[in-house]
């Protein structure tokens, strides 16, 4: 594994861990997914001009 992959690996852990420790509350995830639909549908629009 090159020392790219083994620093990537590193911040998803801790990425993970630190989720783990601190929930988002439903509203919190809710208007995430809406965020991150949102911009989906707008990189999709725009792919398709």
């Amino acid at each position: 594994m090159t020392e790219y992959y083994r620093q990537t690996t590193k911040k998803q852990m801790e990425s993970v861990t630190y989720w783990k420790k601190h929930p988002m509350s439903l509203e919190e995830c809710l208007t995430q997914f809406k965020r991150l639909r949102e911009q989906r549908i707008a990189r999709e629009s725009k792919s398709i001009f």
